[in-house]
């Protein structure tokens, strides 16, 4: 009986099939505003807080068991009946000051909608009589939080489409504001972390982005960078079309320019 073992890989086949792994530093946390009335945060920026987003986790789950050791003599069977989620997960974005600290603003704001504070002045909140008056859930908690990885090509021109891994997150909304520490000592980027609860996630079905700037070679159009079929010798490269656009007041995933159209996955 075959073991089903390759014995031997050419070098080729080998660099073909291994030799481009996925990196951990490139993704897209995504975002959006819960769904109920009365949210009114003015400050409101989700193409920043895609940009400062610095740390993420790809989310985890399990299969609960139960088990059963009296049908056969010896022998301890396991039965799934439920599939478990992670009960939070961390983002840390990095705090700008041009926005007047919106990423901590925010966050903080969404915790004093669930609780009732939203709107109430100085005055009422300090308050020793002050009663928090909580929100129903379906206002609170938002499907929209996502997690996109993808790869460098997206947005380079190189392939017509890429591959997406997109999470999901059901009933998700910020339960902690981790403490900040600020110190006298050396300076350091101030940075947030939220810890986001959620029931459950899902992998979407959505697996390949189209790049929109791909050029067909047939079309010789040198203003897609980074485009292996487009004539080296040719002078009519967009300038314009530079990477660099991608870190000035341009979002990383909505930018038609380069194909990194997020939007619709919301």
């Amino acid at each position: 009986m075959s073991l089903g073992i390759n014995p031997a890989v050419t070098m080729n086949t080998l660099k073909s099939r291994i030799l481009n792994p996925a990196l951990t530093s490139i993704y897209a946390v995504l975002v959006e505003k819960p769904p109920g009335e009365g949210f009114s945060f003015s400050a409101w920026d989700r193409e920043l807080l895609e940009l400062t987003c610095v740390e993420a986790s790809l989310p985890g789950s399990s299969i609960a068991t139960i088990e059963t050791n009296r049908d056969f003599h010896g022998i301890v069977e396991r039965h799934a009946y439920s599939r478990l989620h992670d009960e939070t997960i961390d983002f840390t974005f990095m705090v700008t000051q041009d926005s007047n600290y919106m990423q901590i603003r925010f966050f903080d704001y969404w915790m004093k909608y669930i609780v009732g504070e939203e709107g109430k002045t100085d005055k009422q909140l300090s308050s020793r009589t002050f009663v928090n008056e909580l929100k129903y859930p379906k206002d609170y908690q938002s499907d929209s939080l996502k997690i996109v990885k993808f790869e460098r090509d997206l947005g380079s021109g190189k392939s017509k489409s890429t591959n997406l891994l997109v999470y999901n997150f059901m009933q998700a909304f910020p339960k902690a504001v981790n403490t900040i520490p600020v110190t006298y000592e050396a300076s350091q980027v101030l940075k947030c972390t939220v810890s986001f609860t959620y029931s459950r996630y899902f992998i979407s079905e959505i697996e390949t982005q189209n790049d929109g700037a791909y050029t067909d070679p047939s079309q010789n159009n040198s203003a897609s960078p980074g485009n292996p079929d487009v004539p080296s010798g040719s002078s009519s490269f967009n300038s314009s079309l530079n990477f660099g656009d991608l870190y000035n007041n341009k979002s990383l995933f909505n930018s038609n320019n380069y194909g990194l159209g997020f939007s619709s996955l919301f």
